[in-house]
């Protein structure tokens, strides 16, 4: 009998599920619509009500589906595609995130809590910054240095409106965050010209984004700071696809606080992304769950994407 280890990634744009054999092989995969909280390794996936709800349905809906499930964050399943020793989960999609996984198991995590309380430096956070900085400046409430025509004529034309109350619908009405967040392309696409309030946008979101490390940085175990990747952040989600925009307000910020005592033994991290689907670190989980370790080559799932030693 041929023993199949599922993993799902559930996200809030889109969800991939993969089948794999007990010899590590993925034996299918698949893309689907955004499952959100609803689904294995999932965003939202630490509420424990959630958690129990969902698994009871599953074993009354589906009674043949599987044997065991395991369910917890897309932040987990994406450390456990990329290491099994552990390390950080960066998320900045849709929305932004942050879990600090040590190699004893232990979780530390900061943000996650959604576009109304949390969400900086994710697409959504940077488009709506864009569009805030916007408004105030055409109502003279806030001064801004930047000349917000580009970014202005670029919101009106993605969000397919001719003035900032049409828009007002979009926000409120019908308001869709993957639809806000889709903005970002735009913002990106500007920065790449030249724009520099775009430009602008980017480096807040930078900065956004290491402050979560910085978060859970008094939690880090040592033995993480001691391997040859100094301290492993895994950057998951589309964001990062801007990496060149985002950098110079994410060194900035770590940088800074490299000259606090609570990062004195940082001296090196590794920034790297997923070649495949978080799912797979999912199954991992799973197959863990019922006592299994599937074989995984860890480093044919991840690209290297930059690397920082900070001067002694």
């Amino acid at each position: 009998m041929v023993f199949l280890y599922g993993g799902v990634e559930g996200g809030a744009t889109s969800s991939n599920v993969v089948l794999i054999a007990e010899d590590g092989t993925i034996k299918a995969k698949v893309n689907g619509p955004a499952t959100n909280h609803w689904g294995l390794t999932l965003s939202g996936g630490d509420q424990d009500e959630a958690i129990s709800t969902l698994v009871q349905l599953l074993k009354e809906r589906f009674p043949n589906l599987s044997e065991n499930y395991s369910i917890t964050t897309d932040a987990i399943g994406g450390i456990s595609t990329a290491t099994d020793t552990g390390g950080i989960v960066l998320i900045s999609g849709t929305g932004s995130n942050c879990k600090l996984i040590n190699p004893n198991g232990s979780v530390t995590g900061c943000g996650g809590w959604g576009h109304l309380l949390g969400d900086e430096g994710s697409a959504y956070w940077m488009s709506l910054l864009a569009i805030k900085i916007v408004y105030d400046a055409i109502d003279n409430f806030k001064h801004t240095p930047f000349n917000i025509c580009l970014v202005k004529e670029a919101m009106y034309d993605y969000f397919q409106v001719s003035n900032r109350m049409a828009l007002l619908t979009h926000l409120y009405r019908t308001f869709e965050k993957s639809k806000i967040a889709g903005f970002c392309r735009k913002l990106a696409e500007a920065a790449q010209a030249g724009d520099h309030f775009s430009c602008h946008i980017f480096r807040r979101g930078g900065q956004e984004l290491a402050r979560h490390v910085v978060a859970v940085l008094p939690h880090v175990d040592q033995k993480l700071l001691d391997g040859k990747l100094g301290l492993p952040i895994v950057c998951v989600g589309s964001v990062w696809n801007s990496w060149d925009l985002l950098k110079n307000g994410f060194l900035e910020v770590l940088k800074e606080v490299k000259q606090k005592p609570m990062a004195k033994n940082l001296c090196k991290f590794t920034m790297m992304k997923l070649k495949c689907s978080s799912a797979v670190g999912a199954a991992s989980l799973g197959a863990r769950h019922v006592g299994y370790n599937l074989p995984m080559n860890y480093a044919n799932n991840v690209d290297i994407f930059f690397e920082h030693c900070f001067e002694l």
